[in-house]
């Protein structure tokens, strides 16, 4: 029984590069490999190519030489993916939730504050004020800072501050804000006792030593013609401009004590280095010091003397009561 002789690629291969060609020699046929045909399965939409995991069989050798590339399948499929046309969307507007109610309140308060700050009730016009003397009201409301503005503006303090600077003339001031648009302002002035000439301007002083402009018109007061502004009073940085003393209330009260002693039509002169005197209209200057403790014992004394200036015919420039144990005159 004979066998048939099996050949493979690998000799059909072997055979041509041996016998290159020879003369009426037929061809090597070479098999013909037909192309790998992939059936798509399915369709993956949007996906990565899926290298198969099943093991393949080797149905026949590759020729030496021949590429060496893997096959792979690629597979796809839509089943996995949702494909859904755009569509809008509204919120769903719980009103009954916290966050709901809390947006809708915050918006209504904001609407409320507007309309209560731009509205015209509550624009303040005027003062309302009490106890003035001197002082008009318009000049009071003028100075109050708040007219033309929202009474929600008003601060008391900042008000009572404001009407003390510019009216030091003012002991007290008193101010409440009510609604829809009333200031209300309550104050105390003072009362004026010493009209002072200094620099060629007046100034009123009262009995606490204040200094303050004239209002107005007052009967009565003691004239005072001043050289210089009073060196006894330091000033008080701590303390705001109306409450700074301008002269020292014991002084205020000797100028009011000697006050009747001057003759009539005479001004009462006051020099800060030896205090405050008088010019005689006989033709001599009086000084009487800073220290009235002494006042009637000082003014009998120089009774004397001038009585014997007089007698004696003497003419004095100057007599000085500054120290009663040593009075002298130039």
């Amino acid at each position: 029984m004979t066998t048939k002789p099996s050949f493979t690629r690998s000799d059909f291969v072997r055979q041509r590069r041996s016998s290159p060609g020879k003369a009426g020699s037929h061809p090597v046929k070479q098999p013909v490999r037909k192309p790998r045909a992939y059936q798509s399965r399915s369709i993956l939409l949007p996906g990565e190519p899926r290298r198969r995991t099943e093991p393949r069989q080797e149905t026949r050798k590759r020729p030496t030489g021949a590429s060496r590339q893997q096959p792979y399948e690629y597979s796809f499929s839509v089943g996995r993916t949702s494909v859904r046309a755009p569509a809008l969307r509204l919120p769903l507007i719980n009103f009954g939730s916290p966050r709901m109610i809390s947006g809708i309140s915050s918006v209504l308060l904001t609407a409320i504050l507007l309309l209560l700050w731009s509205a015209s009730l509550f624009t303040v016009s005027g003062a309302e004020v009490s106890g003035n003397l001197r002082l008009s009201v318009d000049e009071i409301s003028l100075k109050t800072g708040i007219l033309g503005e929202p009474i929600f503006k008003a601060v008391p303090a900042q008000i009572e501050a404001n009407l003390r600077t510019a009216y030091p003339d003012l002991s007290s001031v008193q101010v409440s804000a009510r609604l829809p648009n009333r200031i209300v302002v309550e104050v105390v002035e003072r009362t004026p006792l010493i009209a002072w000439f200094q620099n060629g301007a007046i100034t009123w002083i009262d009995a606490e030593g204040m200094a303050f402009m004239p209002h107005g018109e007052v009967s009565g007061l003691v004239q005072v013609a001043s050289n210089g502004s009073p060196t006894d009073v330091a000033y008080d940085p701590t303390l705001p401009v109306y409450e700074q003393i301008f002269i020292n209330p014991g002084m205020v009260q000797a100028i009011l004590n000697l006050s009747p002693y001057v003759p009539d039509g005479m001004l009462l002169i006051y020099d800060p280095e030896y205090g405050i005197g008088w010019q005689d209209p006989r033709g001599w200057d009086v000084q009487i010091g800073h220290d009235t403790q002494d006042l009637p014992l000082k003014l009998t004394i120089y009774q004397a003397m001038v009585e014997r200036f007089i007698n004696q015919g003497i003419q004095p420039t100057l007599i000085s009561m500054e120290y009663l144990d040593a009075p002298f005159y130039k």
